[in-house]
Formats: structure tokens, C-alpha cells, sequence
């Protein structure tokens, strides 16, 4: 597909509104989509030429509040934008994303992901396991640290506009308009972009250790063939989410010896001695503790 080329980002738009309103079509009959419908053969096309001449500025974020869970949402046309902008990039992953970060292939992310685990279990037999999980990693990420990641690997002076104006998009609520300095739309087209980027440090960090390192979203599996080669992924772990301001999981995180098996992505990897996954080794703890007091703003 030729980059920002108008008809084929017209027929992506329209593509992807079709299907977002057929899947709504049971709606209020007030519901925003239905008025979108309306103008769409105006909206969409002055929405990407805006994103085709760089000038593309999302409206705000709608934050909703509901008793189990707090849900920042975009509005249906900044979606679709986004949605076709992140098609735009995708063909930079393979010079951008680090190989060991798995969720930007999609659902077939997690398939991969468990044949190299597997894989990796049956041949290497390694002996030590770090399963780490990242708290709250979505809205404890810089605004400021993730545009200068961007601005490291990209230089079109009109993408990085736009990405930071999506970055630091202020968030509309009941009380008023907020300005944040962390923490991007969980839900968004470009969350999954976002979060390759911001963690590729991490990534890159164990590409020569000499150890299989995995990572989904925010969940993270080091493999280790002895306790000393865990104890250096560990501090390097460390050091790395320290310098990213966050900090692990104390419920999901667990490292130890490999026979007491592990959880990841849905699967369960028990070997001799099976273990619920909730189980936290002291290594775990004694490394949250430390990262605990090693971050601050």
C-alpha cells in the first residue's frame, strides 16, 4: 500500500466505520454514531485529509466512571483516524519494534509466543524463571519520555506532531478538563504502538544476555539457565523500569527455580513440582522492594 495515499486511506476508513456501526446498529438512536452516519460522506474525508497533510488534532478524551473500573474512551472518528494512522506505521515495526515483543503481531502474538516457550522448555532446559508483570503500566507512562522515545526513532516532523498531540490529549471528565502528564487510552488503536516503544529499552536490554526473553503487553518472561545469570536479568530488570518510572506486580510477579512451572498468557507450565502462579518467590519480593524505593518523580 503506498503511505498516505487518500484512497486508500478512505477505503480503510470507511471499511472500519461500516463495521464499528452494523456492530451498533441496536443503539439509542441519539448514540453519536448514528449522527456520524449521517455526515460521513463530509467527516471522514476532511478527517484524513487533515491526517494526510499532518494537521490532524484529536478531540478530547471522554473519561467514564462505573463502579468496577474507570474508562477513558475516544471519541468514534478519532478511532477510525488513529486506526488508519497506526496502519500507516506499521510497516516501520520490523526496523522499529524489538523481534521479542510479541503482542504487535496481534492474537497470533500469543500463539508464538507459547511455541518458542515451549520450544525453549524442551531444548535449552533452562533451570530459572522470572515471570514479571508491570503495575498499572498504561497510566504510568511519562508523556514526556514516550514523545522523546518516538521522536528517537522517527523523523517526520509531521507524524511526530501528530503522535504528540495524541500523547498528551487532554482528558474531558465531569469535574472539568484535565491535563495529565502520564498514562495513555488503554483501548486506543495506538496503545499497543505506544507500549512497543516505551519498553523497547527493556526489550533491547536482553537481547545479549544470552538468556530467551518474552513480553506481551506488560507481562514479561526471562528464562535462565543458572541462579547467577537470574540474579543479572534481575538487576538489569531493575535498573531498566527504574529509569522507566514503574514498578512490577507484587501479586504477579514470581522468579525462583523452573520446577515449581510458571503462568503465561493463559498457560500454565508446570514441570515437577506444579505451583499456582500466584505464588511470590522472596527473590520477587525482595526486588519489588528494592525497585520501590529506587523511582520517584
Amino acid at each position: 500500500m503506498k503511505q498516505w495515499h487518500l484512497a486508500n486511506l478512505e477505503t480503510t476508513s470507511t471499511k472500519l466505520f461500516k463495521k464499528v456501526h452494523q456492530r451498533k446498529h441496536l443503539a439509542h438512536h441519539n448514540h453519536e454514531l448514528h449522527f456520524l452516519a449521517r455526515d460521513i460522506d463530509t467527516c471522514l474525508p476532511a478527517g484524513l485529509q487533515s491526517l494526510r497533510d499532518g494537521t490532524y488534532t484529536p478531540r478530547c478524551i471522554k473519561r467514564r466512571y462505573f463502579e468496577d473500573e474507570t474508562v477513558d474512551q475516544l471519541y468514534p472518528t478519532d478511532r477510525n483516524f488513529q486506526h488508519c494512522l497506526l496502519q500507516q506505521i506499521k510497516s516501520t515495526f520490523r526496523y522499529v519494534m524489538n523481534p521479542n515483543c510479541y503482542h504487535l503481531a496481534g492474537p497470533s502474538g500469543v500463539k508464538t509466543a507459547t511455541q518458542r516457550i515451549k520450544e525453549v522448555l524442551d531444548t535449552e532446559k533452562p533451570q530459572y524463571v522470572i515471570r514479571a508483570d508491570i503495575h498499572s503500566f498504561y497510566s504510568s507512562i511519562l508523556h514526556h519520555k514516550l514523545i522523546q522515545d518516538v521522536q528517537k526513532y522517527y523523523d517526520d516532523p509531521k507524524l511526530l506532531g501528530m503522535l504528540a498531540q495524541i500523547i498528551t490529549n487532554p482528558i474531558e471528565t465531569p469535574n472539568g478538563y484535565q491535563n495529565p502528564i502520564r498514562g495513555i487510552a488503554l483501548r486506543g488503536p495506538l496503545s499497543q504502538f505506544f507500549s512497543g516503544i516505551y519498553l523497547k529499552p527493556l526489550d533491547d536490554a536482553f537481547l545479549q544476555m544470552n538468556v530467551t526473553y518474552l513480553r506481551y503487553q506488560d507481562d514479561i518472561l526471562i528464562l535462565c539457565q543458572s541462579q547467577r545469570q537470574m540474579n543479572r536479568c534481575k538487576r538489569r530488570l531493575m535498573e531498566v523500569l527504574n529509569e522507566r518510572h514503574l514498578r512490577l506486580s507484587r501479586k504477579k510477579t514470581r522468579m525462583g527455580h523452573i520446577r515449581h512451572g510458571f503462568h503465561f498468557l493463559g498457560v500454565q507450565y508446570s514441570l515437577t513440582q506444579p505451583e499456582s502462579d500466584t505464588t511470590q518467590r522472596p527473590e520477587a519480593v525482595q526486588l519489588i522492594k528494592e525497585m520501590r524505593g529506587g523511582w520517584h518523580l
